[in-house]
């Protein structure tokens, strides 16, 4: 756990100083630099295993409905059981 723990300090820090730094970037060639490191940086955070916002929304709104699919064929399930 504490490895976990350690690694998300690490993920947040990093994430602030992209922040930081994006937000006084103004030349080009930082851009592009930012660019560069939020693209690894996101690579990084997905190897772990860690989804975006809206990725995690997407398949929260699956999961749903298929709950929702199981929920139906198991009501008619029971209906077509023989009493």
């Amino acid at each position: 756990m504490a490895a976990k723990d350690s690694f998300d300090a690490f993920l947040s820090i990093v994430h602030d100083k992209i922040d930081a730094f994006s937000e006084n970037a103004d030349s080009p060639n930082i851009k592009i630099i930012q660019d560069e490191l939020k693209e690894k940086f996101n690579d990084l955070v997905k190897s772990q295993g860690y989804v975006s916002g809206e990725e995690y929304e997407a398949l929260k709104n699956i999961a749903k409905r298929l709950e929702e699919r199981v929920a139906n064929l198991e009501a008619l399930l029971e209906k077509s059981k023989p009493k």
